[in-house]
């Protein structure tokens, strides 16, 4: 009940910029020091003069402008006046923006996973399982799993509400000693099981062990107009099978006109790129390919949920074409910043304008 109510609680609350800000302060008043080496060097923290301004002004800005300790330093907040700061969408407000855009009762579909895969079907172009959270296993749950582990020898596993790429790993039925186990552990949390998907060459060549997506924002106006709000690309580093810019992806920015990534890559740790690191392909004017097919795609879904003006949508490049990951509802807003250390809030106010 307890537990029940909490939830309740805090599904209202995720979304005040008091909250937001109070909680990251409390979570990470211990970290400073550790984000702070991070991006400027441990050589930083024995100069006592500099440290103590640092620390003044990133816990500062988080209360004025919203800014989590990282973004202090991946937006370029350093002896920055306050208009340049406050250009940016940062972590700390952005939550505030969803209520503005987006009707709340889209809010539970398109963060549960099942739910979006369910309204979207016909572009995921793969096979999905669903095994809820306490699922007895009845002959026929069994059964379902038992074909869709023999149709797809390795799956991936997500969590059925995850964000940042948290949860998702691959696995195999011959992970468990008997079907009954897999079952058991899949059921114990609830999970939803994907058919990998097969990577086309055009996005395999930047990175091949993860599946590389676009994240494409699309914004609806009142006159039923979809414009794109700066699209990126995200793919993986070394073994990673994430592309997730919140997992160590790098992440660039695409031109919404022509399809070919515009500017060089960046991770979260505040590392630019011109080529990817591991296969050496050039990410500035790299062409995506079907371009058309994608914008149509991503178009045509934000169209399918009346009320909702904002979403990002990610997509990947099967051997079939562009196929749907996932939606979000609440997408971060912080890569397309970070790239190029580039604000984006008065174009997301002016949109908001004409919603």
């Amino acid at each position: 009940m307890l537990k029940k109510l909490r939830r309740k609680v805090y599904r209202k609350v995720r979304f005040q910029t008091w909250y937001r800000k109070a909680n990251y302060y409390h979570r990470k008043r211990h970290d400073l020091n550790k984000i702070i080496a991070q991006y400027r060097g441990v050589d930083v923290l024995s100069d006592k003069k500099r440290l103590y301004h640092l620390r003044r002004d990133m816990i500062r800005s988080l209360f004025r402008y919203g800014s989590y300790y990282n973004e202090y330093f991946l937006f370029g907040y350093e002896g920055k006046d306050a208009a340049y700061r406050d250009g940016f969408i940062t972590e700390g407000v952005r939550m505030s923006y969803y209520p503005r855009m987006n009707d709340p009762k889209n809010t539970n579909m398109l963060e549960n996973k099942y739910l979006t895969y369910q309204k979207f079907r016909d572009f995921y172009g793969r096979d999905v399982l669903r095994i809820k959270k306490g699922a007895a296993p009845t002959p026929t749950a069994l059964e379902a799993l038992r074909a869709f582990t023999q149709a797809h020898p390795n799956y991936i596993v997500k969590p059925i509400y995850a964000a940042f790429g948290k949860g998702v790993h691959t696995e195999s039925l011959r992970d468990y000693p008997y079907l009954e186990a897999a079952h058991a552990a899949y059921s114990a949390h609830g999970a939803i099981l994907e058919e990998i998907i097969a990577q086309g060459p055009e996005l395999a060549r930047i990175h091949p062990q993860s599946v590389n997506t676009l994240r494409i924002p699309t914004v609806v106006l009142a006159d039923g107009e979809v414009r794109l709000f700066h699209p990126t690309l995200r793919v993986g580093r070394g073994d990673g099978i994430i592309d997730n810019f919140s997992a160590g992806g790098i992440s660039a920015l695409i031109d919404p006109e022509t399809g070919c990534i515009c500017s060089n890559g960046a991770d979260k740790k505040g590392h630019r790129y011109i080529t990817h690191p591991d296969t050496g392909v050039r990410f500035r004017g790299y062409p995506l390919p079907e371009w058309d097919k994608a914008v149509d795609m991503v178009k045509t879904a934000a169209r399918m949920i009346p009320g909702n003006h904002y979403c990002g949508w990610d997509l990947a490049y099967s051997t079939h074409g562009w196929c749907m990951v996932e939606a979000n509802c609440t997408a971060q807003m912080g890569g397309m910043q970070i790239i190029t250390q580039t604000g984006r809030k008065a174009e997301l106010e002016a949109l908001i304008a004409q919603m």
